[in-house]
Formats: C-alpha cells, sequence, structure tokens
C-alpha cells in the first residue's frame, strides 16, 4: 500500500481543471508549484509552501518461500492436464488435445481455459 498525504491547514489540493490531487514539485526555473496529472501547474510562495506538510507511508508485507520447480512443473503437468480422446484437428489430422485452466486476472473472476 503506498499513501501520500499532502494537506494544508486540514485540506488536500486539487486541480480546477480535471478535480486530481495535485503534488508538489519544481517548475523549469526551479520555483515550488504545485503540478497535476493533467499538465495544470500552480504557484505557490514561500510562506504558503512551509503551511504544507508531505507525508509518505508504505506499507508491504513481503513474503519469500523457496520452491523446487522441477516439483511444480511435475506437479502441473499430472494435475493440471486432461487429454481429450477422440479429437482429431481438421487442419492438421493430430488427434490429441490438452485442456489447462488458468488464473489470469484476480481471484474474483472467472477462470480462462
Amino acid at each position: 500500500m503506498f499513501i501520500i498525504s499532502i494537506y494544508r491547514n486540514d485540506q488536500m489540493k486539487f486541480c480546477k481543471e480535471c478535480g486530481a490531487l495535485m503534488l508538489p514539485g519544481k517548475d523549469k526555473n526551479g520555483n515550488k508549484v504545485f503540478k497535476c496529472k493533467c499538465g495544470v501547474i500552480e504557484k505557490f510562495s514561500e510562506d504558503e509552501s512551509e503551511n504544507y506538510k508531505i507525508s509518505t507511508e508504505i506499507k508491504r508485507d513481503l513474503k519469500f518461500e523457496v520452491v523446487n520447480a522441477k516439483e511444480i512443473i511435475d506437479w502441473k503437468e499430472k494435475n493440471l492436464k486432461s487429454t481429450i480422446k477422440n479429437f482429431k484437428c481438421p487442419k492438421c489430422g493430430y488427434n490429441k488435445a490438452s485442456l489447462e485452466t488458468r488464473q489470469t486476472r484476480s481471484a474474483d473472476e472467472g477462470m480462462t481455459v
């Protein structure tokens, strides 16, 4: 999780054009400005810049597990593929096919065959 909060007197700075959160930065001349992803740039004075607080918080749980790739491949070959019998390809005449299921997106979506 990555959180950035920018506020002045408990109010965040939003773009007047698109409504997105504006982030502090510097323009080409090195002046402090607020920049928006849509390209809008707003300047602010030094005394105004001291009233803004920027805080960043990154939370991430990393888990490492040592696995044997050969065991995974063997298990996959054994459990995830099934031969479909009595199938003949109309183009090449090959008489075997396999079916494999995979999760291609998030867990709450249906599987892809």
